[in-house]
């Protein structure tokens, strides 16, 4: 009983190449390890973000000041937007046994990096109406007791400071995107 019992098959597919799927789950990549942690990260981030928007909003709520209320419910529904987005389109794909650990590299390194050219759209701009409407609620709110010189002062400073943050992150983001197109044509030229 040494002959094969379908040898049709067996000569027809002499050239597929499956990889063994218990061993591409068990055998996780360093890449896969960077992405995870990553997005745990800004789970957590996300997590406290609503966390204290939520305070504030009901703090605020129980004053009256509805508008400010308003603001940081909008935050709280960027958070949540970016974690959702985040969760969906930047977490790592599941192994196909049919595909090659080199396919299947590449493929994670083109879904972060179109991910992470994004980050403009779907990380930043939610949340900007929320902060620029907060900020201008708070600056109305103190010029409303202590006139708009005063309101603008401390303003700007925090606006800047937020503007600078909002373009580190997207800065470091479209860099980060480099690498990985850099990485994407180092395997394809392997």
């Amino acid at each position: 009983m040494t002959d094969k019992p379908f040898p049709f098959w067996t000569e027809q597919n002499a050239t597929a190449s499956f990889s063994d799927p218990g061993t591409c789950e068990t055998r996780m990549t360093a890449f896969e390890k960077k992405v995870r942690r990553r997005n745990l990260i800004e789970y957590i981030a996300g997590g406290l973000v609503i966390a204290m928007f939520g305070v504030l909003a009901v703090i605020f709520a129980a004053a009256g000041e509805w508008l400010i209320v308003a603001t940081a419910l909008a935050i709280i529904l960027a958070a949540v937007f970016v974690v959702m987005k985040l969760h969906r389109d930047g977490s790592t794909l599941g192994r196909l046994p049919e595909q090659s650990c080199r396919e299947h590299l590449r493929d994670q390194l083109i879904r972060q990096r179109d991910l992470l050219r994004g980050v403009p759209k779907w990380y930043v701009a939610p949340f900007i109406p929320g902060l620029v409407g907060f900020y201008a609620v708070v600056s109305a709110n103190i010029a409303a007791q202590r006139g708009w010189a005063s309101a603008m002062e401390g303003m700007w400073v925090k606006l800047v400071l937020t503007m600078i943050v909002l373009i580190f992150v997207v800065w470091l983001n479209v860099h980060a995107a480099k690498k990985l197109d850099r990485e994407i044509e180092a395997l394809d030229r392997a």
